[in-house]
């Protein structure tokens, strides 16, 4: 057996057993009246087997009160009636009354208690209109009095305390449901985290790996007769391999607690960098050329990261896919859009809708854009090339 099993069954035994336990007690004290001799002069019935039957008849089904509540009141009702019609000792017969009205105004919905009491009240009313009937100088307005004060009061405790459970209940269920709120949160805030590690990572990795390997390419083919030319393209592999470890290790610094070194803390890339960017795309092989317009202002850094990326991915496509060509970054700061445009006139992909070799870096294009609003326009051009066109909204003052 679990400890979780263990745990609901304990949870279900122990109010079957208190109940039992309950019963017991009142049953017990209800047969005790039967011994206490009446301390006025009124007469009672003498107490026999009857009534000791119907004392236990109204008090042991209490051990059923939670599961059965309506039904105990009304068993318990059935046999206190007939006690008091017959004129016994009515000393110790109220405990098991007072148990079941409790019993079904704390564990029954509003409805069905004031239902349950409506029916107990009328019928309990009739009985005692029988009993004075009966005897009319024993029951006297005091009885009728005492019985609406005992109804009364048994009821009221009971929706009292049903009420505080259901409180307490919507308290707990509100906390519940706080905690897993709270746990989705987190949930998305370390999903959407991982996103934008991998989407930099794809960023940094890509564009480098790809100057790699096309200096690799040269440095292989002019080892032997131009030596000079493949010691460049060795230190530019160099270089980019560097510049991708220090990328990797800023970006999966966040992923360690405590992480205090320099590149950890790096500050990430911008638009500042992005002539350090063309040259080292010119420095892999490919001819680009850079054209800024408008008055270049500082960006949120946001939206400064993403548009250095987006370059870096339309320069690392260009450098893979579109062969000897000539590529062409133009970049307008507007008044309210940075926009951003890099074209080349090679052979272009082989497919441009997003899937295949380009499918990461524009997927990674599109959330940036997307992120802040923005639009982007990707695609074969009409005369021959690629061309990639961003526009971020600026935040104006």
């Amino acid at each position: 057996m679990t400890g979780h099993s263990m745990v609901l069954r304990a949870r279900t035994v122990g109010p079957q057993l208190a109940d039992a336990l309950l019963a017991m007690v009142a049953a017990a004290f209800a047969l005790s009246g039967l011994l206490i001799e009446p301390s006025n002069a009124l007469e009672f019935r003498s107490p026999d087997l009857l009534a000791a039957a119907l004392l236990a008849l109204a008090t042991v089904p209490i051990a059923w009160r939670r599961k059965r509540p309506v039904v105990v009141l009304a068993i318990v009702q059935a046999a206190t009636m007939p006690y008091l019609v017959l004129n016994y000792n009515p000393t110790t017969f109220w405990v098991g009354l007072v148990v079941a009205i409790y019993t079904v105004a704390a564990y029954c919905n509003t409805r069905t208690s004031i239902i349950a009491l409506s029916v107990f009240s009328v019928v309990q009313l009739l009985f005692t209109l029988l009993g004075a009937l009966n005897a009319p100088q024993e029951v006297g307005l005091d009885v009728f009095i005492n019985q609406a004060v005992l109804i009364a009061g048994c009821w009221g405790l009971g929706v009292s305390v049903r009420t505080r459970r259901a409180y307490t209940t919507e308290l707990e269920e509100r906390a519940r449901r706080l905690e897993r709120e709270q746990e989705e949160s987190a949930q998305k805030a370390v999903a959407a985290e991982q996103r934008r590690i991998a989407r930099e990572l794809h960023d940094v990795i890509a564009h480098n790996v790809s100057m790699m390997v096309v200096q690799s390419g040269a440095a292989r083919r002019v080892l032997e007769e131009e030596p000079g030319l493949a010691r460049d393209a060795l230190c530019s592999i160099e270089e980019a391999g560097r510049g991708a470890l220090t990328e990797m290790r800023r970006l999966l610094g966040v992923l360690r607690e405590g992480e205090r070194d320099e590149d950890a803390l790096a500050p990430q890339p911008g638009m500042q960098r992005l002539d350090a960017l063309v040259s080292h795309a010119r420095a892999a092989g490919l001819n680009v050329d850079l054209t800024v317009t408008g008055e270049p202002r500082p960006l949120s850094a946001g939206v400064d990261l993403s548009a250095f990326r987006i370059v870096q991915e339309a320069l690392t496509n260009a450098l893979r896919h579109a062969g000897p060509s000539t590529t062409r970054v133009e970049v307008d700061y507007g008044s309210s859009a940075l926009r951003l445009r890099v074209l080349d006139d090679g052979r272009g992909a082989s497919s441009g809708n997003g899937s295949g070799a380009l499918g990461h870096g524009i997927l990674g294009m599109r959330e940036r854009v997307a992120l802040f609003g923005g639009e982007l326009k990707v695609g074969p051009r009409a005369g021959g090339g690629y061309e990639v066109l961003a526009e971020l909204p600026l935040e104006t003052s």
